[in-house]
């Protein structure tokens, strides 16, 4: 067996610098604001992550065939 390091795959909240924090939330803000401003990136309609047959099955009418 491997020997163990004591980490582990993600760290935890008090093993992130402050400024690895700032830069996420950074990062995190600049996609959220892509998100509002590329309609490719947001969600239209709150089906729009259903299947075709979960649509039918809702009765919505699409261009689908």
């Amino acid at each position: 067996m491997g020997e163990s390091t004591g980490r582990h795959e993600h760290r935890l909240p008090h093993e992130i610098s402050e400024n690895e924090k700032k830069a996420a939330a950074r990062a995190h803000n600049e996609a959220e604001k892509d998100i509002e401003n590329d309609a490719e990136l947001s969600a239209h309609h709150p089906n729009d992550d259903l299947d075709e047959g979960e649509t039918a099955r809702l009765g919505e009418k699409t261009d689908l065939i």
